[in-house]
């Protein structure tokens, strides 16, 4: 899945104007932006998402974001009249900037877009992005008196930092319990994060609202954003996580095969089902990462006929299978032996550099690698420190997180916890 975030700007409307556009696939980013010396706003937002789609070599799937409620609506529901129409409104006048609304529905009838509208200038950082690129190329169409556009920039990205979950002000229950009272917590993408808590915190309820599971009463001081969208769908999130749980081992299909647990990890589901189609490509791609998990011996051994360790790979493997941009683990080691933890946490690290979010729910701070920056010590439902590892993770803070004396030992960007 990619997406496309577009944004037009104009001085003066009419006058000199720019568009910018940003392309992200997995965690490749590519930037375009142009101008026009005399233009209109609505000309450059359309030709934003024209200039987008032109650059596609193939057809995609893609989310297209905008700000503009004359893009979305007029490709969404405004076209198909207007086409019977002859390009004429209701009212039959002429459509305006026919030229580029044929441009775009002819780009667009070759791929499989869903068109999502953005509130613009409220602070989402993409759009922000392509705002900033539609006035870069504004001012560099107003210097060469002409029009430009083109490729700005294209790379890789490993530290884009777009918020992934966005919490204000939550109140949550699990039942009759009130787990948060006005929680607030953000997590950002490249951003390595772990949540550390005794048991009863509230870790887990966080990930099940991240993974749509549980949800915030209605305020209206509460907010709840998921990969910068107030509003998504939750099979759409669950496919750009990759999350593996100690209720998803417990709750697994014992008679399901270990090539199916990974292959399932492309529908989000426990076990796979009749409806499920797989390609040929995806089956190929979840062999090549039982391998890679050291796991390629489970492809046709029930679940219930693996090991503790094993379970875990095998899940593990479904949550990378679909190449998600974050990585959700919770107590990601417990029931492991010694041998089982530090290979299991070798494999995380392994895709940590290549570029996945952590965030990791634990109890067990040795369970949590070198790489991530970021501690949230949570307890009773607050959170009563968010910061740098290095500076959280004292005895002092630990003996108060858990009511009890604690003592660190550290060695190698790890620490461990003794009795104090």
């Amino acid at each position: 899945m990619i997406e496309i975030y577009t944004d037009g700007a104009c001085s003066g409307n009419p006058g000199p104007g720019g568009w910018g556009a940003l392309l992200r696939s997995g965690i490749v980013e590519t930037e375009l932006c142009g101008g026009e010396p005399a233009t209109t706003n609505n000309r450059m937002e359309l030709l934003a998402v024209i200039e987008a789609l032109q650059s596609l070599t193939e057809p995609v799937e893609a989310h297209v974001y905008t700000d503009s409620q004359y893009v979305q609506k007029g490709i969404s529901e405004w076209i198909h009249s207007w086409k019977k129409r002859g390009w004429r409104t209701s009212t039959k006048e002429p459509v305006k900037n026919e030229d580029l609304w044929r441009r775009l529905d002819a780009l667009a009838a070759g791929h499989t877009l869903e068109w999502r509208w953005v509130k613009g200038h409220s602070g989402h950082p993409d759009n922000e992005r392509v705002d900033a690129l539609a006035r870069a190329g504004l001012e560099q169409s107003r210097r060469a008196g002409q029009a430009v556009g083109g490729i700005v920039a294209q790379a890789v990205s490993t530290t884009s930092s777009y918020p992934i979950l966005d919490i204000k002000n939550a109140t949550v229950y699990r039942g009759d319990a009130c787990v948060f009272v006005d929680l607030s917590f953000m997590l950002t993408a490249g951003v390595h994060t772990a949540i550390l808590g005794p048991n009863g915190a509230g870790k887990s309820t966080i990930l099940k609202m991240l993974s749509g599971e549980v949800h915030s009463l209605p305020k209206d001081e509460t907010s709840i954003g998921v990969f910068g969208e107030a509003w998504w769908n939750v099979w759409d999130v669950r496919k750009r996580l990759g999350m593996v749980s100690h209720d998803l081992q417990h709750q697994y299909m014992e008679h399901v095969t270990g090539l199916k647990v990974v292959l399932s990890g492309y529908y989000a589901s426990i076990g796979i089902y009749g409806h499920q189609d797989f390609t040929d490509a995806q089956v190929a791609r979840a062999r090549v990462v039982m391998e890679e998990l050291g796991v390629g011996f489970l492809i046709d051994r029930k679940f219930s006929e693996m090991s503790t360790g094993e379970q875990r790979r095998c899940l593990l493997g479904r949550a990378l299978v679909h190449d998600p941009s974050v990585l959700v683990l919770d107590e990601p080691t417990s029931g492991l032996d010694l041998t089982a933890t530090f290979h299991y946490l070798d494999l995380v690290r392994a895709h940590m550099r290549k570029g996945k979010t952590l965030l990791l729910v634990t109890h067990h701070i040795h369970e949590i690698p070198p790489e991530v920056e970021r501690v949230v010590l949570l307890k009773q439902g607050k959170i009563l420190q968010d910061g740098e590892k290095r500076s959280l993770l004292t005895e002092a803070n630990l003996s108060q997180l858990f009511d009890c004396p604690v003592s660190l030992a550290q060695a190698n960007g790890w620490y461990q916890a003794l009795p104090g």
